[in-house]
């Protein structure tokens, strides 16, 4: 069988976006995030201008969270390569992002402070999808531990359980996965409301 790579000629375009989750103390997390985007052949602006090859997009989000409640304490924005000047003049369009907690519903309510003309594609793009890499950050930072040290029934693990069910067909509430946990989370003394 072939690979659909294998018709593949000149590389034109990449987006590269990487996450990163760093221990703070026991309170907090810090959540680095970064959005690449390299064009590989050069182009055209629309007004006829030529731009040589070259990245197009260097951004960066770094959030601190504390946890286990998720909570985003600070955050910073740098644009440090952008097409266009006028890019720089909503580099604070993530600010109201301070104060929310990277919860269920968390994508909606950044779509609806920095969406469409309040913010920037590519800022809205890379917090979203840092959402779920902070809550794999997480998990990886309280689950270094063997479970049976690591694990406690607080209402925060009942909550990502909770967080967890339906989001994908692993987690899925009647499957084998969610119901495993749904059951160590109850012998713990804990719930998934």
């Amino acid at each position: 069988m072939s690979s659909l790579m294998d018709m593949a000629k000149d590389l034109i375009h990449d987006r590269v976006i990487e996450t990163k989750t760093y221990f703070v103390d026991e309170e907090r997390l810090l959540f680095a995030g970064t959005l690449r985007e390299t064009r590989h052949l050069e182009y055209y602006k629309f007004t006829g201008e030529r731009v040589e090859a070259g990245l197009l997009h260097g951004l960066t989000i770094l959030l601190l969270v504390k946890v286990p409640s998720m909570i985003i304490e600070e955050i910073e924005v740098s644009m440090d390569k952008v097409p266009r000047f006028e890019c720089r003049e909503i580099e604070e369009c993530l600010a109201p992002v301070k104060g929310m907690a990277i919860t269920g519903g968390f994508s909606s309510k950044v779509r609806a402070i920095a969406g469409g003309e309040k913010g920037c594609t590519h800022l809205l793009h890379l917090i979203i999808t840092m959402a779920p890499a902070v809550m794999q950050g997480y998990w990886a930072s309280i689950y270094r531990k063997k479970p049976d040290t690591g694990y406690k029934a607080s209402g925060s693990s009942s909550k990502m359980g909770a967080g967890l069910m339906n989001t994908c067909y692993v987690w899925r509430e009647d499957g084998p996965a969610f119901t495993k946990l749904k059951k160590l989370i109850e012998e713990k003394g804990g719930d998934l409301k």
